[in-house]
Order: C-alpha cells, then structure tokens, then sequence
C-alpha cells in the first residue's frame, strides 16, 4: 500500500500534466508553404471573385431599375382603368331551395 501511494505521489504530476496537454504537442506542425499555389494564384482568384461581384451588382440594379419603371407604369394603368361603384349584396342571400 505504501509503495503504490510513493509511487501515485511521485508519477501523479506527470501524468496529469501529460493529460491536460493533450496531442496539440504530440504532433508536429506543418510549415506554410508557398509551393504549388503562389500569390499569382491568388490574383486569379480575387479577380475572378471580384469579377462576379461586380457582375452581379451590376445585375441586381438592373433589374431592380427596370422593375421600378415596369411597376409605375402597371400602377398608372390600373388607376387609368374606369371604376364602378360597388353595390353590396343583400343580405340574406336568396337561395334556390330552403334547407331544413
């Protein structure tokens, strides 16, 4: 009992610590590398991203200014249209037949 309590006291510590350091420290780092995609890579990318970007604002305000013309005119036609006055229905309704 005494040797198995010595030997908790003097190994405890160590494994503790070697349990909260976890594989983090086990296993070794890769370097950043530049090989094989380069900043020339990179420059591709922005532009062609940046490209659609642009391509696409472009789009939306396009069809959002002619959507904006289309709906005005839509709504001049439809206040251009003649207007009768509505006349309720009675009420009650007059059926065909009387149900029981």
């Amino acid at each position: 009992m005494f040797s198995c309590r010595a030997a908790w006291q003097r190994c405890g510590p160590l494994v503790r610590r070697a349990a909260f350091r976890g594989p983090k420290d086990v296993v070794q780092r890769r370097q950043m590398s530049t090989v094989p995609g380069g900043s020339g890579e990179n420059i591709v990318y922005a532009l062609l991203c940046g490209g659609a970007f642009a391509g696409s604002l472009a789009y939306v305000y396009n069809t959002l200014s002619t959507d904006h013309t289309r709906y005005n005119d839509r709504v001049e036609q439809i206040q251009a249209r003649p207007k009768t006055d509505w006349v309720p229905k009675p009420w009650p309704p007059k059926s065909q037949g009387e149900f029981c």
